[in-house]
């Protein structure tokens, strides 16, 4: 959960630095930024854009799902079983 108000990024206070997170078509990418909190937040933020370039996603603050993949390989949705119907004799 952010504790900045800005999405995938987190301040790590006993640290001193940015954790910032970015998943995108089954990848997490992780990376960390040295700073104080608040004034080296727009660095943090740069690094967050940078990584979404690199992984191609698209930027908005909004949740956005990369259709068709999850933990990195490709779904399809499953096909629906149908029961055969036995015949009674008679």
């Amino acid at each position: 959960m952010s504790n900045t108000g800005q999405k995938g990024i987190t301040y790590l206070s006993g640290q001193g630095v940015y954790k910032i997170t970015v998943g995108w078509r089954g990848k997490v990418v992780t990376r960390y930024a040295k700073g104080a909190h608040p004034r080296d937040l727009p660095k943090a933020i740069r690094v967050r854009n940078g990584i979404e370039r690199i992984l191609s996603k698209p930027r908005t603050d909004e949740v956005v799902r990369s259709s068709g993949f999850a933990q990195g390989k490709a779904w399809r949705r499953p096909t629906r079983k149908v029961k055969k119907q036995r015949r009674r004799p008679g």
